[in-house]
């Protein structure tokens, strides 16, 4: 009978604990997202039904929208410190010059297939937890 009460005590913190790892797992999937949106959209130049799409999508995970992590501001200067969608877009925008991603059907860079290239990467997931001291709670 102990263990049962024991168990149950301990059950409201496991629970606490779960919902604290799919918060910052979703965090990180939404900037992952944002990051995914940006690189897509960085490239093309012309406006097109997909293009003002992609844009959209990217603002759905900004801070603006179901973005979870927080930009720090200076509170007398409101001089932004850090931001996590910025730093996110610097990074895959840097990864994506990186990344070789020629066509035998074409000369030019495939866009969608070196941003998968970028967001699948060890090295992005790696960066998106860096972001995690900015996740909201």
């Amino acid at each position: 009978m102990y263990r049962r009460i024991i168990a149950l005590l301990c059950l409201p913190g496991s629970l606490h604990a779960f919902a604290g790892e799919e918060h910052t797992e979703q965090s990180r999937q939404n900037l992952k997202n944002y990051g995914l949106s940006h690189c897509i959209l960085a490239p093309f130049k012309e406006q097109s039904a997909l293009e003002k799409d992609i844009g959209l999508s990217a603002g759905a995970y900004s801070f603006m929208g179901k973005g979870l992590h927080t930009v720090v501001q200076n509170e007398d200067t409101l001089q932004v410190v850090h931001d996590p969608y910025k730093e996110t877009e610097n990074y895959v925008l840097a990864a994506y010059d990186q990344t070789s991603s020629a066509s035998q059907h074409s000369n030019r860079k495939v866009v969608f297939y070196a941003c998968l290239e970028v967001y699948n990467s060890h090295a992005f997931d790696s960066f998106i937890r860096t972001q995690d001291a900015y996740i909201s709670e």
